[in-house]
């Protein structure tokens, strides 16, 4: 049976367009350079471009246009108030971010950059997951997916990075406990890198667990260890699973059966957020899932919140660089967020990813039996 979807585009997002070198910043360019030659051996430095460009969004765009899917509703998402910002991002931050509106300059060395149309683009992007819970809320459809850049998950509190502006997730999940009422958010963030701003945002909330399944350090960006796993009240919101280069469909299935579900069960929360980078497609950089792992993920994440929270259920996209893996995957998703079952899932013989989710798995286990028992030995950093 089909189930609505909304779909939340506006095409201004194009308009975040960063590319070239920043001659202002020399060193900078050399680190960059440095980083692409040591990432992806063999590039033409001189013909790069960078990587989080306008095609990522009219690749999944194109796709689901061309082969349309039963229930979707396009939706136009309202741009973030600089109130809605300031829940999740120090005051002044957001007012440097919006003073550079029209301006083209980097943020950081690892290339976070903004072009005439960014700022613009990431107000639409923090807003488009804000649009979708309301929606929700309102009773006009229980599941949205937001395609949306620049992505969030590596935005802090106070800087940008990891071609983050603002963090479009930590926004829609602040306004959903805020101003919606929502008590207890949930967020899986399956992006290969982690998203450590995100952890820096609720790393002492106890409202909102996040569990983070990424390559492990020293991959981009390094952070994301198993002993981080919250700080104060919040000791224990956060759930951190590092993974091998390689890992695949069967680990990541593997985060959901042993990791996901069994703390959405404890927690019982009021609404999922996916934070959804398709970066760990075999197409794109250094891992090996396909499109028919991101479609199960997505099944099970909406049998859950059916079983949870009456089905409410949010995906925004984050990173993903290889258009044929974007396109592939969102659609595969769509799909299945429109109450079409997968039907069949590719597994590799040995995924590399199952021990390391099995390691993690019980780490976290024990740690709340200590927690529970009151003799916690570990102790959380960030």
């Amino acid at each position: 049976m089909t189930t609505p979807v909304l779909a939340y585009y506006d095409m201004r997002m194009l308009g975040h367009n960063p590319h070239g070198w920043d001659p202002s910043h020399p060193a900078w360019t050399d680190a960059v350079k440095a980083m692409i030659a040591l990432q992806y051996p063999g590039s033409n430095l001189e013909t790069y471009s960078h990587p989080e460009r306008p095609d990522r969004l009219t690749a999944i765009v194109d796709r689901l246009m061309l082969d349309p899917i039963d229930g979707v509703r396009w939706m136009l998402p309202t741009a973030a108030s600089r109130a809605q910002l300031e829940r999740v991002h120090d005051k002044t931050y957001v007012a440097h971010i919006e003073s550079l509106e029209g301006e083209s300059c980097w943020l950081a060395q690892d290339t976070t950059a903004v072009s005439p149309g960014s700022v613009e683009a990431a107000r639409l992007a923090a807003g488009a997951g804000i649009s979708a819970v309301e929606a929700i809320s309102a009773g006009e459809a229980r599941r949205a997916f937001c395609i949306v850049r620049p992505p969030g998950h590596h935005a802090h509190s106070d800087h940008a990075s990891g071609f983050c502006l603002y963090n479009n997730l930590a926004v829609t999940a602040a306004h959903a406990r805020e101003s919606l009422g929502y008590q207890r958010v949930m967020i899986w963030d399956w992006d290969m890198h982690h998203g450590n701003g995100t952890q820096e945002i609720f790393y002492s909330d106890p409202s909102v667990l996040v569990v983070d399944s990424h390559c492990a350090a020293p991959f981009y960006p390094g952070s994301g260890l198993l002993l981080e796993t919250g700080a104060g009240a919040g000791v224990g919101s956060q759930i951190n699973v590092p993974l091998p280069l390689g890992s695949g469909n069967a680990a990541l299935l593997k985060v959901f059966d042993e990791v996901v579900k069994p703390a959405a069960k404890a927690f019982q929360p009021d609404i999922l957020l996916v934070s959804s980078g398709f970066d760990c497609h075999y197409l794109d950089m250094v891992c090996a899932m396909d499109e028919t792992g991101f479609a199960i993920l997505a099944q099970r994440m909406s049998d859950l919140a059916d079983e949870l929270c009456e089905g409410r259920l949010v995906v925004l996209l984050e990173g993903g660089y290889n258009a044929q893996a974007l396109a592939d995957s969102a659609h595969a998703v769509v799909k299945v967020l429109a109450g079409n079952p997968v039907t069949a899932c590719n597994i590799m013989p040995d995924d590399p990813g199952c021990r390391a989710v099995a390691d993690a798995a019980q780490f976290h286990q024990e740690l709340n039996i200590q927690r529970a028992r009151g003799i916690l030995k570990i102790e959380p950093s960030r």
